[in-house]
């Protein structure tokens, strides 16, 4: 009787498990944010539910946009990390109608709460990537690296923290980004050693607003990839980019302002510039 009386009452203490939200919550979702809505937060508590919301939410992105040019990779410094309270990158799809080129003027019309930063993209150059082990691996399935501002939105309603999970589910909140000219990694005497060593400076309206190093980004930008491979969701093809994560801290994105990033990479300079519009 005792024994039966124990089980019971540890059955009834057990906490309720968090489940993933019904598909057609997510597939709505997606629908609303391209209309420009704000995202629902679905009330998830873990990052397993999160991933499992944004298989339903990024299927109805594919239908709608087609298939992804390249992945966002969230959560790759420490400070966003810390920030969000998680303790591992996230990834989310990217598709052709959010990445502009050099010098775009980016209408915030259709934004919610835009932001931007200093980013990193590279460009896959060979299947062989996702086979790859080492940091050298990877440098050599890489057709380059170019600079890039990314314009995320944290589309979620006013009061509502953007947590890890609420990220997640929603694919890292990619919204906008604005991408340069680059350096072929065949260009560098030492890809490895010089990603590394890159930095960067962010202007708005010819002022720094901050700067940033390669090893912000997991210690090392090929790692980044590396964890990507091995995460295992996403087949990376020759021509997809890459958006390695964070080397600034995010900032409010308003229309007017002129946004600059100059980057130093192997010695070789890279500069991406957009301006924000109504």
């Amino acid at each position: 009787m005792l024994i039966r009386i124990t089980i019971a009452a540890t059955l009834l203490a057990a906490p309720a498990f968090a489940t993933c939200p019904a598909p057609e919550a997510m597939q709505a979702a997606a629908k609303g944010w391209m209309e420009g809505q704000r995202l629902p937060d679905p009330g998830l508590t873990s990052i397993e539910d999160a991933d499992c919301a944004y298989k339903s939410y990024r299927a109805a992105l594919d239908a709608a946009m087609g298939a992804p040019v390249g992945v966002k990779v969230g959560f790759t410094s420490k400070p966003a990390q810390e920030k969000f309270g998680v303790t591992a990158p996230a990834a989310g799809a990217l598709y052709a109608p959010m990445i502009l080129e050099d010098g775009a003027e980016v209408p915030m019309k259709g934004s919610r709460a835009p932001f931007y930063e200093a980013d990193l993209i590279v460009t896959v150059a060979d299947p062989a990537i996702m086979q790859a082990k080492t940091r050298e691996d990877v440098a050599k399935a890489l057709q380059d690296v170019r600079p890039f501002i990314e314009l995320p939105d944290m589309a979620l309603p006013e009061g509502v923290k953007p947590t890890g999970a609420l990220m997640t589910a929603y694919g890292v909140m990619p919204w906008r980004g604005v991408v340069g000219p680059g350096v072929p990694m065949a260009d560098l005497a030492d890809p490895v050693a010089d990603l590394a060593a890159l930095t960067v400076d962010l202007k708005a309206d010819g002022a720094s607003v901050a700067q940033g190093k390669g090893e912000m980004l997991l210690g090392h930008p090929l790692d980044v990839v590396l964890w990507l491979v091995k995460d295992g969701r996403f087949d990376l093809k020759p021509g997809m980019m890459i958006s390695l994560g964070s080397l600034s801290a995010l900032t409010p994105a308003k229309a007017g302002a002129t946004l600059e990033a100059d980057y130093s990479v192997g010695g070789k300079p890279m500069k991406v510039t957009a301006k924000l519009v109504e």
